[in-house]
């Protein structure tokens, strides 16, 4: 066994009690854990344009009213008379007169704010925007739902040609089917 000298013992020693006091200060040693994230808020997202002064899409904690979503984009003057929530992932357009336009948001959109793609209600633009989901594929969902009715429930895409168990657990989080 080495022999080292009491110097060189005490600069070991200030080493490795430096390196214990380093670990315990990023392991925040001693500290009490981090309070929890609160909890999260499902946002409603509204697509607004037209005739406002702040076209845009906007997030709201519940689902808004028209008047709402008017005030919030700076419609001018009086909010046009509606009825009723604006569900999440709907566009208003406004027009001058006062009139609107209530859609959905494009599937692009939709996706990036983390909101499912209705499938009986996605165009094949929208479509498009899934992973794995090219133009002809695309097509070929809008055909048959075209010549075959709506989708019943998702695990139904697998009807289409194109569509095996792979592609239906890669788009699957990314859709919903509407009542």
């Amino acid at each position: 066994m080495p022999y080292f000298s009491r110097a060189q013992q005490g600069i070991i020693l200030l080493l490795g009690a430096a390196l214990l006091l380093l670990w315990a200060w990023r392991a925040n040693f001693g500290q009490p854990p981090s309070p929890l994230p609160p909890a999260s808020v499902n946002p409603v997202f509204v697509e607004v344009g037209g005739a406002v002064s702040r076209p845009g899409v906007y997030a709201f904690a519940s689902p808004p009213t028209l008047p709402d979503v008017w005030r919030q984009a700076g419609g001018p003057g009086p909010p046009p008379p509606g009825a009723g929530s604006i569900p999440s992932g709907s566009r208003i357009e406004f027009a001058q007169a006062g009139q609107y336009q209530l859609d959905r948001m494009r599937g692009a959109q939709l996706l990036t704010l983390g909101l499912a793609l209705e499938l009986n209600q996605a165009t094949k633009e929208d479509l498009e925007a899934l992973p794995g989901i090219g133009p002809a594929l695309a097509g070929r969902i809008v055909e048959y739902r075209r010549t075959r009715g709506p989708f019943r429930k998702i695990e139904d895409l697998e009807r289409v040609s194109g569509i095996g168990p792979k592609k239906l657990e890669k788009v699957k989080p990314y859709l919903s089917i509407g009542e």
